[in-house]
């Protein structure tokens, strides 16, 4: 209006638009979901890493909010999970879990049955420094297991699975794959919340739905 007016010459060098965010999150096909779960699950290493991730896709819970998580906070009659702890008020809720992620918590609980870590206080990622289980204490990052998920290749002559290199580790194939690079290349954990939202939209949800599996998002996420 003031354009048009021809007023906004004695405005414009006082006022400052705010930054414009552009990195608000990378979303995954259907396809790249599958093949990172796969991914996630070919080295023991990765195991932490692919269990987040399983939750995280299938959840909209972000990295935090499964770090955690406790025992008491899962429903097994009503196969729900509660976020008590979250950024923010909204991301307090009660999320269903889908068939892909009660599968996770299945696994999660077997494991917990074998180190005695089932009770209400203990949590699903439980601290183990130095080969020492702490179950009372929440695990403080798979920062190291995700970096090198997300950066690992495939030769594409032997289909071997390996970090990136100059040659293949594969003493059979030796292939240059120093050109070789990632899908999930930059591929940050919090990405996969943005994915489980996309995924959420693409199925029709309402906003109130998505919000309110989701948390507080924005509408870029």
């Amino acid at each position: 209006m003031l354009k048009k007016a021809k007023r906004w010459h004695l405005f414009a060098d006082e006022i400052h638009p705010l930054p414009v965010r552009q990195n608000v999150g990378r979303a995954l096909a259907h396809e790249d979901k599958l093949r990172l779960l796969r991914t996630s699950a070919a080295r023991p290493e990765w195991q932490t890493a692919a269990w987040a991730a399983g939750l995280a896709l299938n959840t909209t819970m972000r990295g935090c909010e499964i770090k955690g998580l406790c025992w008491r906070d899962v429903d097994m009659m009503e196969r729900t999970i509660t976020i008590r702890n979250s950024k923010t008020e909204a991301g307090e809720r009660v999320l269903p879990l889908n068939a892909d992620a009660w599968a996770v918590i299945l696994e999660l609980y077997e494991r917990a049955k074998t180190m005695s870590a089932v009770e209400g206080s203990h949590y699903l990622f439980f601290s183990c420094e130095v080969a020492k289980v702490d179950p009372n204490r929440p695990m403080k990052s798979w920062r190291t297991a995700w970096r090198r998920l997300t950066r690992a290749v495939t030769c594409p002559a032997c289909r071997t699975l390996q970090d990136p290199g100059q040659t293949c580790t594969n003493g059979e194939c030796g292939l240059d794959i120093v050109k070789q690079k990632s899908p999930f290349a930059g591929l940050r954990f919090h990405d996969l919340r943005h994915a489980a939202i996309t995924e959420l939209a693409e199925k029709a949800n309402s906003d109130s739905v998505i919000r309110s599996i989701a948390g507080h998002v924005s509408p870029k996420c």
